[in-house]
């Protein structure tokens, strides 16, 4: 699964740059003035360095933007130029008003708080009328805002089947069938596309990560075993045994994270063999499980959970289950009544967000996706027609054609066309929130077994989101996200820019992801890599440089969007006779990557993911084709970006185009 990173990073200036800022160029004539009179440039020689030399400009690394950093930035602005900084032209003004914090301002971080916000005041007037998932989401809503709902009476039928164990028998059974009725407190079952795994939990509660390995008279380790007594004393335990209670839960925790992760793929008869005494057969039948359908299984931790169910008497496992459970209550319990923190509880659930995706996918508007579906296609066919005017070979270019008209763009809708009628809504929160972990749970094991379809990879509706899946051949979009873009500037040239450039990027991996290439096409397809890298590896943002070979495909990605969409929305526009705007592209689509990081945060991005930062995926446009025509720049050393795939040369002289890319 790739994905394009929704969220642009920008250049961060530090004190050792500002020295060394380039001699700015005049605006050509033809070039409209963006800011000061062009008469004022005359009384500048080096307008940035003299400015800042002056002012004495520094930007801190975490300034926060305030001080010298945001008058630095408004000169930057002010006299920035497309073609030697395409990103301080297009995203300058917006990083004045977006100065960096803790959390990095992004374009992205504004359309999710946007989105996040169009949620809140929907989900508040969500009625129980409306039925299937809203009438859930209303009742959920409902009982999360209400005192009444929030008490630790709701725990009482649960202490009370815990209190009536009496042998292992019944505490493997409790274990077991707690699942299927959201109750996960030792064991869990996620879903890994259309694969179970069984999850053994060592430990809960924030900051307990670690803890089992120091001594038991660290203060971190007191604090811990503090607050699991406070928790048990909140379920009626007397305080005098909630200590030494509290001693036999981290001991019994202690014993399962001190085994290390092993995951094996089993089916129920291997894990029996694997790990004899382990409740299998009971863990089988509880999910509904075919015998023969295999779960990857924590071997290791099962083995620790066999031992304790051996060596600790049922009274030991009767504590333990309570504070397991009851530390999953106090959770739901704990979480504010405001709307924010309802909707961030939503979130922190797999029920939670199968509910919301649910919700806001059924509320997409259609048209959306038709829009984003048409222009999917025609982008599409861009690709075709260069794969089929490209210098690859007769049989590579067939094999490309294939994937590519193979190729679909589909909605991620997370939790689409299941029934919510019979969703069993209470009137108390703990209630309508183990429902929907039930739901959740039944939603992945009817995927693992094959009774759901098309739904193993699908993220939620309300997610900013948009991918690939090399494997099935589609591209994923979701409804957020087209609502997002529906929302911006209606030009056209913005809509190829932001929405078509995407696309393009996914069909860009669907390229150069496609197997089965001959060794001479996959030779052609290593030079163009080749000269992927030498492009993106010269653009720099302050002091870090783009580290060309980590983040090839992602760039090349790019490239190949931009100019598709470019191509495409200047034929549309031919067709519709009327003008292309290419400038108006250009610094839209530079625009999308808008934000405005420290230099520390920019170094972060750079050392853990492999997408490009914004300020060099806004730079990226400058490689293109058409670039320097609509800004009026100098010639570049070497030809721009035009086609996506070389194309064949002259036959007399049986050689490549020079492509550019």
């Amino acid at each position: 699964m790739t994905a394009l990173l929704l969220a642009g990073q920008a250049a961060a200036t530090t004190a050792t740059r500002v020295q060394n800022v380039p001699r700015a160029a005049l605006p050509p004539p033809a070039m409209p003035p963006r800011g000061f009179h062009p008469g004022l440039f005359a009384s500048f020689t080096e307008p940035l360095a003299g400015l800042a030399n002056q002012e004495a400009l520094a930007v801190a690394e975490e300034s926060g933007g305030g001080g010298s950093a945001l008058l630095w930035q408004g000169i930057a602005a002010w006299f920035a130029d497309p073609c030697t900084g395409m990103d301080q032209y297009a995203n300058g003004f917006w990083k004045l008003q977006h100065p960096p914090a803790r959390e990095q301002p992004s374009h992205f971080g504004e359309l999710k708080q946007a989105v996040a916000q169009s949620i809140l005041a929907d989900a508040a007037q969500a009625s129980a009328a409306a039925g299937g998932a809203e009438a859930v989401l209303a009742a959920t809503w409902a009982s999360a805002q209400s005192p009444a709902g929030r008490q630790w009476s709701a725990f009482q039928p649960q202490l009370a089947a815990i209190l009536a164990l009496s042998s292992r028998d019944e505490v493997e059974r409790h274990l077991c069938e707690a699942l299927p009725r959201g109750q996960a407190a030792l064991l869990g079952v996620e879903r890994y596309f259309r694969r179970g795994v069984l999850v053994v939990a060592e430990g809960r509660g924030a900051g307990t990560t670690g803890l089992h390995a120091l001594p038991t008279a660290h203060p971190v380790v007191v604090s811990h075993r503090a607050q699991i007594a406070a928790l048990l004393s909140r379920t009626g335990m007397p305080a005098a045994g909630a200590e030494s209670a509290a001693r036999t839960i981290m001991e019994m925790e202690q014993s399962i994270a001190a085994a290390p992760a092993q995951l094996q793929s089993c089916t129920r008869e291997q894990a029996e063999r694997a790990v004899p005494g382990f409740p299998w057969a009971t863990l089988w039948q509880a999910l509904g499980l075919d015998p023969m359908t295999a779960l990857f299984a924590d071997l290791a931790r099962c083995r620790q959970v066999v031992q304790l169910l051996r060596d600790r008497p049922v009274e030991d496992w009767k504590v333990f289950l309570r504070y397991r459970e009851a530390a999953l209550l106090q959770r739901d319990l704990d979480s504010g009544t405001q709307s924010a923190d309802i909707l961030r509880m939503l979130e922190q659930r797999p029920g939670g967000r199968l509910l919301l995706s649910s919700w806001y996918g059924a509320r997409a508007d259609p048209r959306w996706f038709a829009a984003a579906t048409g222009m999917f296609d025609t982008l599409k066919q861009v690709f075709r027609d260069d794969v089929a005017a490209s210098a690859l070979p007769a049989e590579d270019r067939v094999v490309l054609d294939q994937t590519l008209a193979a190729t679909r763009l589909v909605l991620e809708q997370a939790g689409s066309g299941r029934d919510w009628t019979a969703f069993p809504a209470g009137g108390d929160l703990v209630t309508n929130l183990q429902s929907l972990a039930a739901f959740a749970l039944h939603d992945d094991l009817d995927i693992i077994e094959g009774r759901a379809q098309g739904e193993d990879t699908a993220l939620p509706a309300h997610h900013l989101s948009i991918g690939t899946n090399i494997i099935d051949g589609l591209v994923r979009v979701s409804p957020a996200l087209l609502a997002s873009l529906a929302g911006q500037a209606p030009q056209r040239e913005v809509q190829w820019a932001t929405l078509g450039m995407m696309l393009g990027h996914e069909l860009g991996h669907v390229l150069s992801d496609a197997i089965g290439l001959s060794d001479p096409g996959q030779s052609l397809m290593a030079q163009e890599d080749a000269a992927i890298r030498q492009r993106i590896g010269d653009l720099w943002s302050g002091t870090s440089q783009l580290d060309a070979t980590r983040v090839l495909e992602e760039a090349g990605a790019d490239l190949r969007g931009l100019s598709a969409a470019l191509r495409a929305g200047e034929a549309e526009a031919a067709a519709a006779g009327r003008p292309f705007d290419r400038k108006q592209f250009f610094v839209a689509a530079a625009g999308l990557h808008a934000a405005n990081p420290t230099a520390r945060q920019l170094r972060a991005q750079l050392e853990r993911e492999g997408h490009p930062p914004g300020p060099f995926r806004a730079e990226l446009g400058r490689s293109l084709k058409g670039f320097d025509t609509a800004f009026g720049c100098g010639p570049k050393p070497s030809e721009p970006f035009d086609h996506i795939l070389p194309r064949a040369g002259s036959a007399a002289a049986g050689a490549l185009h020079p492509n550019p890319g």
